[in-house]
């Protein structure tokens, strides 16, 4: 699949000792993303319950700005 056409997202993830990570992918869907995650972190091959969150780019730029407290679709 050409590139242009995927979408950027961040896969959170945690180990045994509650320590959090992040791995970012590219794919067409957060399943997909998730899916190449476990492809590029062995452990999360072994440990699939231990992802937290999927999260593409625009929707994590979106929850950024409404933390910050600024004023959407206005």
């Amino acid at each position: 699949m050409p590139l242009t056409q995927q979408r950027h997202y961040t896969v959170g993830y945690h180990d045994k000792a509650q320590h959090t990570y992040e791995i970012c992918e590219y794919a067409m869907s957060a399943y997909e993303a998730i899916e190449h995650s476990k492809e590029d972190v062995p452990y999360l091959k072994d440990h699939p319950h231990f992802i937290d969150y999927c999260n593409n780019e625009e929707v994590d730029n979106i929850s950024r700005m409404m933390a910050a407290g600024i004023p959407m679709g206005h």
